[in-house]
């Protein structure tokens, strides 16, 4: 098994022991995020932020997988959550990457409206 396949599976067996683990559940996000799986990270990332509402990177994650997965209507909520988050924990970074994501957002939107 290859280490990111262990590293899941590790992540999926803690998850499995606590389901209201939050950052046992982003941190399988993360690994699921890295692998590509964009549908079950989606899932994660919710389900952490759920639990958790200020988790700031919960939100921006979710969003950069909903762009991902070609859901921009979607994404837009989670990325003004995340951005909201990142702004009054006063965190520079993410609130940096959470403006760079909604612009891409607003660009998805904006090709999505032109083409209907």
């Amino acid at each position: 098994m290859a280490a990111e396949e262990t590293r899941i599976a590790t992540l999926r067996a803690m998850v499995a022991e606590d389901d209201t683990n939050e950052l046992a559940i982003f941190s399988l996000g993360q690994a699921l995020f890295e692998a590509g799986d964009f549908a079950a990270a989606e899932r994660s990332f919710a389900r952490a932020a759920a639990l958790q509402d200020d988790l700031m990177m919960a939100w921006l994650r979710r969003a950069e997988c909903l762009v991902r997965l070609k859901r921009p209507g979607e994404a837009r909520p989670c990325a003004e959550r995340g951005l909201r988050l990142a702004v009054e924990q006063k965190h520079d970074g993410p609130r940096a990457d959470a403006g760079e994501l909604l612009d891409e957002i607003d660009e998805l939107l904006d090709e999505e409206s032109a083409g209907a």
